[in-house]
């Protein structure tokens, strides 16, 4: 019976869950809609008085690398270094308004609210943190910054030799910097867990030699982490 109190989920689906659950305390209703990128690339369209698909579609890529950074518009429009971010930050402000106004959300929201919503109501954190009582996540040098402050409010770790976590993950395998990946995430861990126990996974049993010989030569001058 232990495997029906397991949960297997994505950071977003699990954001989902979060967000249907207790988004009440963030001014969600718990019927919201998450909108596809079709439906944010309008509605951005609607934000910054723009019927141009092109430039509707920058706004999107840039608001979303703002999100995965963990900035709302006001901060992104402290940080802008020119012209064109200042405009990007004043729509993004917009387009934060409009989908409050139509109790929606989009794909980074499913991150930055549930982040925003454990880092502001202690309650609703506790009872995650109880709910989880360990957390695996697999592909750990393909989160985001957001994520990993997400997941620091999940395991709790007040001391940090407290939490209960287990991070799989190998920097040589990060391939998703363009979508806000960072290996600092893998750099931060022993800084925020200082007990962190590293087990290296050396031995393969995946691929033969020849595979391997061609991909370590690929990797050869990457900079090792762990």
């Amino acid at each position: 019976m232990l495997f029906r109190s397991v949960l297997i989920c994505t950071f977003h689906a699990l954001g989902v869950r979060m967000l249907r659950l207790d988004g009440v305390a963030l001014g969600l209703k718990p019927q919201f809609s998450i909108l596809d990128s079709d439906d944010v690339t309008s509605l951005l369209k609607d934000a910054g008085g723009s019927v141009d698909a092109a430039t509707a579609r920058a706004w999107q890529w840039t608001i979303s690398r703002w999100k995965n950074e963990g900035l709302n518009a006001e901060g992104a429009a402290a940080l802008a270094a020119d012209d064109s971010e200042r405009i990007t930050a004043r729509v993004m402000a917009h387009y934060e308004e409009r989908l409050s106004a139509y109790q929606s959300v989009d794909f980074d929201d499913l991150i930055s609210l549930p982040l925003k919503l454990l880092q502001k109501h202690e309650s609703v954190r506790q009872k995650w943190q109880a709910l989880l009582g360990h957390v695996l996540v697999d592909e750990y040098q393909d989160t985001n910054a957001t994520q990993y402050e997400l997941l620091k409010l999940l395991v709790g770790g007040k001391p940090a030799a407290q939490a209960r976590f287990t991070a799989v993950g190998d920097d040589d395998q990060s391939i998703y910097g363009w979508r806000g990946a960072t290996l600092d995430n893998l750099k931060k861990l022993p800084l925020d867990f200082p007990t962190l126990k590293v087990i290296k996974l050396e031995q393969n049993y995946r691929s033969t030699g020849a595979i391997l010989r061609a991909a370590n030569n690929v990797i050869a001058l990457n900079p090792k982490l762990f």
